[in-house]
């Protein structure tokens, strides 16, 4: 359901900090996507469709440090997808880098997927812009659950999101894929 447009909306101009904080505060989150310590957020207010890129520090903070990263959208639809490709570009602009303690990134044709292990989170970004898909499991269904069951879900999740064979990803994603993924589930 779309909100109705405020009339300073309607007629082009921007609502007031104020007017805009009071609105987004009461408006409905209609997607949130996390990205490491980013998120991009959606709400539908009485103002219209907006949409957020947190930095960090930010976070889902309504104030009015914040108000300057809310932009207006033409719909919900349009929202979301702002919301996807932003979170997808995030993840497309990391370089892969060697496999470390906490985060692996991998790229191949037309996506691209990263492994958070700090925070036992997977995702994927399949396609361009504006038709990016962007997809996120946290892993851990309990805090005491073994890192072990986690990582197996995670890595099967991954997998039956992957756009290509496993024999099209990259050498290190396999290895990682078999040390924590295969042999977690045995």
């Amino acid at each position: 359901m779309t909100a109705p447009a405020h009339p300073s909306i309607s007629n082009g101009s921007q609502p007031s900090d104020h007017e805009l904080a009071v609105a987004l505060t009461a408006g409905t989150v209609l997607l949130e996507l996390p990205y490491r310590s980013h998120r991009t957020q959606v709400i539908a207010t009485r103002c219209g469709v907006f949409g957020r890129r947190d930095v960090l520090g930010c976070f889902l903070e309504i104030g009015p440090q914040t108000m300057h990263q809310w932009m207006p959208l033409p719909s919900p639809e349009a929202a979301i997808a702002w919301c996807r490709n932003t979170a997808a570009a995030s993840l497309y602009g990391i370089t892969p880098a060697r496999i470390d303690q906490n985060f692996a990134v991998w790229h191949g044709n037309g996506w691209s997927a990263e492994v958070d292990l700090y925070r036992q989170r997977y995702v994927i970004a399949v396609g361009l812009h504006p038709g990016t898909t962007y997809e996120v499991l946290e892993a851990r269904e309990t805090p005491d659950e073994p890192r072990a069951v986690t990582e197996a879900r995670g890595w099967a999740w991954l997998a039956d999101k992957m756009p290509e064979p496993l024999t099209h990803w990259p050498a290190t994603m396999v290895d990682e894929f078999a040390r924590r993924g295969l042999l977690a589930a045995e």
